[in-house]
């Protein structure tokens, strides 16, 4: 299979819209779509269709950093931890 072939649907994406998938695995799948719209053999079809994998990949790593940072403050605030 030639590297154009390649749809997004080859990529588990289902696996990264869950809320349980660590904020490393959402990275490393937008590493691969940014991995794919690298490659000069790409479709323009498959590069948009990366492209907008990619940026609803960012979002929920934006998510998921919002989360983080929202317990942070939580913690933070009870005066149990103070990590900055």
């Amino acid at each position: 299979m030639q590297q154009e072939d390649i749809l997004i649907e080859d990529i588990p994406i289902e696996d990264v819209s869950k809320n349980d998938v660590p904020l490393e695995e959402v990275l490393s799948a937008v590493e691969q779509c940014i991995g794919q719209l690298e490659d000069p053999q790409i479709s323009l079809e498959n590069a948009f269709r990366y492209y907008e994998e990619g940026i609803r990949k960012l979002r929920l790593c934006n998510e998921k950093v919002d989360q983080i940072e929202k317990k942070m403050l939580a913690i933070n605030s009870q005066g149990e931890l103070e990590a900055f």
